[in-house]
């Protein structure tokens, strides 16, 4: 249970949202972060000790600039784009984020048709920042958080991406479709009162 996690690595217990990603240190029972950008970055200076492995740098020093230029307007635009149109309490709020929202797709997909990967031919970090929020959005933001103007499958170079991505050592094992959109549509109250969990697309659409 996340919440009790927070509550033993907390003193006094945890006071607020119990968010994941969350990295805890077990000798000193204390949270270490649950900021996913934070985690991402910690995570890519671990070396592996296992034979075999081999360590990729997700934050190359000659692509720090572009990383970090890309991850601004993904984050503010699609990663939590689809939340304030799934969030918005008024019409102007959620058209402003909407049209953020489905300029960045189209701006990522034009960054697609020229490149492998966003940021050149390599994999990086702003390729694992966007990867879970394209790789839910056709069955969960699409319809539950009225992201309806286009679905990823509408952009050929995102989707392509969405597939190479998916396809890439180690990925899918780590991905369940099934259980993420079960989790959004009944654990959402205040947008999915009824709990009702639609249709999905099937993992072989993803390739």
């Amino acid at each position: 249970d996340l919440r009790e996690v927070y509550d033993n690595a907390v003193k006094g217990g945890f006071r607020g949202r119990c968010t994941a990603p969350l990295v805890v240190d077990k000798r000193r029972k204390e949270v270490v972060s649950n900021e996913s950008s934070d985690l991402v970055r910690m995570l890519n200076k671990v070396k592996s000790s296992k034979e075999g492995v081999r360590d990729i740098d997700l934050y190359p020093e000659g692509l720090r600039e572009l990383i970090d230029e890309t991850n601004q307007w993904v984050y503010r635009d699609i990663n939590n784009g689809v939340y304030r149109c799934g969030f918005s309490t008024t019409q102007a709020a959620y058209d402003k984020a909407e049209a953020g929202l489905f300029d960045a797709l189209k701006r990522a997909d034009g960054i697609l048709a020229q490149s492998r990967f966003l940021c050149g031919d390599k994999f990086t970090e702003a390729d694992l920042r966007l990867f879970p929020t394209i790789f839910r959005f056709d069955s969960v933001y699409h319809i539950l958080f009225r992201c309806s103007r286009s679905r990823i499958s509408d952009y050929p170079h995102l989707f392509a991406w969405l597939g190479d991505v998916y396809a890439l050592p180690g990925v899918a094992k780590t991905c369940d479709l099934e259980a993420t959109t079960e989790s959004y549509y009944t654990q959402l109250f205040p947008v999915n009162p009824g709990g009702i969990v639609a249709a999905r697309p099937s993992d072989a659409a993803l390739g």
